[in-house]
């Protein structure tokens, strides 16, 4: 590994976090009963998708709107719309990013911490399906 990439920290999560919000335009939205939104819009081969958070497959917006159509007429619903920076997706990223890894740590060691009782589970399971198939067939 090169030198700051280590692999732990925050460097190798903005790095990653960096790269996955290229071409993201991301904006937190309130709507006048004070319902808190986000939405991230991407273009791709000119066509606009838009998602609700961050790490997500993104869909086609309505009636194939652009990111300008779509946020003006939220605007005229009457709700507040502030565009994210670079800076700001970035950071959210990487909180995402940190987040799932915590995540897909704790939830492996939970798999391997259970798979034993998985096991034993399974093996009484068809034991007692056995002894159930034994008695109605008069074998005991």
């Amino acid at each position: 590994m090169a030198k700051g990439e280590s692999g732990i920290g925050g460097n190798s999560f903005s790095k990653q976090a960096a790269e996955n919000v290229k071409g993201v335009n991301g904006y937190n939205v309130v709507s006048s009963d004070g319902t808190k939104l986000e939405f991230y819009f991407q273009t791709v081969d000119g066509e606009t998708y838009y998602s609700n958070s961050l790490g997500v497959v993104p869909e086609p917006t309505p009636n194939d709107w652009t990111e300008k159509e779509m946020m003006d007429a939220i605007k005229n619903n009457g709700s507040q719309v502030q565009k994210y920076s670079k800076s700001e997706l970035v950071n959210k990223e990487a909180e995402r990013l940190k987040d799932r890894e915590e995540t897909e740590r704790f939830l492996t060691r939970e798999y391997a911490r259970n798979k034993g009782a998985d096991i034993v589970a399974k093996t009484y399971r068809n034991t007692r399906k056995a002894q159930r198939i034994a008695r109605r067939n008069n074998v005991f």
